[in-house]
């Protein structure tokens, strides 16, 4: 069971997140940093053949979509969803800032709904494998 708390001498979430969770669970499941790779094991919403290493040649939309896919199928893997989340945290890289400030809410919203689980979100100077922009890890509680 998941209760959110939403303490009254702190200000209202300004995203889409929850300050804080009380959680009763027989399971935690621990997901690792999952980023927009496909099941081919490509990076999603980039052309290899671009020469172009602008960061405004890569779909971000596209690659956080992937990447939530990513990290459902690794909760549903352990019998967990979307749902069950406690903490879901964001890795994205600096030069991506601006285009998250308008696209990483919207997305967030369309892939998880109402569920609204505390995390951070923090900016990296890049990732593995270079191209991706994004990687989300969290944890989920199940009975």
């Amino acid at each position: 069971m998941i209760e959110k708390i939403k303490p009254r001498s702190i200000h209202n979430p300004t995203g889409s997140y929850t300050h804080a969770v009380k959680v009763t669970a027989k399971h935690l499941v621990f997901v690792a940093g999952q980023i927009p790779m496909g099941e081919n094991g490509k990076i999603v919403g980039y052309d290899l053949n671009f020469k172009d290493l602008n960061h405004q040649s890569i779909d971000l939309a596209a690659q956080m979509r992937q990447t939530y896919a990513n990290f459902k199928a690794a909760l549903e893997a352990a019998g967990a969803s979307l749902k069950d989340v406690v903490r879901l945290d964001s890795y994205v890289v600096i030069s991506a800032l601006n285009e998250y400030r308008t696209v990483g809410n919207k997305v967030r919203e369309e892939m998880l709904g109402e569920h609204q689980p505390p995390g951070a979100t923090v900016f990296v100077a890049g990732l593995m494998p270079p191209h991706a922009l994004i990687e989300i890890s969290g944890i989920a509680a199940i009975d």
